[in-house]
């Protein structure tokens, strides 16, 4: 007897060249980066973990003098402004792409970060090399033209590849050629294996809309649900056209029976107009004025018991995500007050290595660009958090008499 076994498909992202315009595309709709971006920005806890990882990962920048330095002139882009970008697009994608300009003794000019959802890997050769990224805000509308991409030179250091690069563009000398040059791009990938990095709520992404979809059905249960809502319960107002000796007469009934609802809403508030219901119910005469004429009140019917578990596990699996950030760093409560200035410290300080590796690889990318600047500078990040060697106590030698 053998024995069947179906796996169950799981989610992947589809990476294939888009003839018509020339790029590889970024998950089957094309729109990878861009889904990931909405997730992060309508997830409260992916919100707030992504600034502090990207904290973390900037720290004290690399000191006051060199913050200060201005790397792209015409947008007044500093060293650091540009850092807390880089950072940004790492903790959220695990990858950037980086514009960059050269002047005319090939040293670079400018550099500045695209947002990467506007950027796309070319065509591959023969040697399975991207000699060209495209640049668009249109990547994810349905008749985008070959027209509406911009496709630049991937980053290649050498002088002599800058030279031929400047020396295809129009224009009769150098000058007038570097007016036309459109620099080239650098593109960080951190997870080099594939074609483009998984970001970091990759795994996530569900999670990430769990809790915007809850927030969304509370919010919809408070507006157009039972919560707070008023009830008043008369006898009928008005009867039928029959009961009436003329139209005039049961026209004044009308006019009547919407001035009492008119007063309703006067009587409970402009804010709560759309929250009263009237109902006419039929009473007997034996029944009291209070039975005649009844206002209720409804209590809310969100139950937040029905969320919390889903809140609670979506909120600790996203915090793992962005490198297991410490639950005292992102939700403060009574016993994080109650803890001492030593033991936030030490959340700090792990959290501060936990993210080491992605420091390192943007202090790297920012040392490579500034060794090339055109006023060459060594620069160190300065992480957020200081570590201080315990203070030893001197030891008192004891002489045996």
């Amino acid at each position: 007897m053998s024995l069947k076994v179906q796996l169950m498909d799981i989610y992947k992202r589809l990476v294939q060249f888009d003839k018509k315009i020339g790029i590889i595309r970024n998950g089957e709709d094309n729109a990878y980066s861009e889904r990931i971006e909405r997730f992060i920005n309508n997830s409260v806890t992916a919100k707030t973990a992504s600034n502090i990882m990207a904290s973390f990962l900037v720290g004290r920048g690399f000191g006051d003098v060199e913050n200060d330095l201005v790397v792209n002139q015409k947008k007044g882009t500093t060293l650091l402004s540009f850092t807390n970008k880089l950072a940004k697009s790492i903790t959220k994608n695990r990858g950037a792409f980086i514009h960059i300009n050269y002047n005319l003794n090939y040293k670079i000019d400018s550099f500045d970060l695209l947002p990467f959802s506007h950027c796309r890997l070319g065509k591959k050769d023969d040697d399975k090399y991207n000699g060209k990224i495209g640049v668009s805000d249109k990547f994810t509308e349905k008749n985008i033209k070959d027209s509406d991409v911009v496709f630049i030179d991937v980053y290649n250091e050498r002088e002599s590849v800058i030279k031929a690069q400047i020396n295809k563009c129009k224009g009769d000398t150098e000058v007038e050629k570097l007016k036309h040059y459109k620099g080239q791009i650098l593109f960080i990938n951190l997870d080099d294996e594939y074609t483009y990095p998984l970001s970091t709520i990759d795994a996530v992404q569900n999670d990430c809309d769990s809790e915007a979809q809850a927030s969304i059905f509370k919010n919809r249960s408070l507006r157009k649900g039972f919560f707070g809502k008023t009830l008043v319960l008369t006898d009928p107002l008005i009867g039928g056209l029959n009961d009436y000796e003329t139209p005039e007469l049961y026209a004044i009934a009308k006019s009547e029976r919407e001035d009492f609802k008119d007063t309703i809403k006067d009587f409970i508030g402009a804010e709560n107009v759309g929250g009263a219901l009237h109902v006419e119910k039929e009473f007997n005469d034996a029944q009291k004025l209070e039975d005649v004429f009844k206002v209720i009140q409804i209590d809310s019917n969100i139950n937040d018991k029905i969320f919390e578990y889903t809140e609670n596990s979506t909120f600790k699996n996203i915090l793992m995500a962005f490198n297991n950030i410490p639950t005292g760093l992102v939700r403060s409560d009574n016993s994080l007050f109650a803890q001492s200035g030593e033991s936030i410290k030490a959340m700090q300080l792990s959290y501060q290595n936990n993210t080491i590796m992605e420091r390192n690889e943007i202090e790297q990318i920012v040392q490579k660009l500034m060794r090339k600047f055109r006023e060459p500078k060594d620069v160190v990040m300065i992480p957020l958090i200081k570590e201080v060697e315990p203070i030893k106590e001197p030891q008192n030698d004891t002489i045996n008499q």
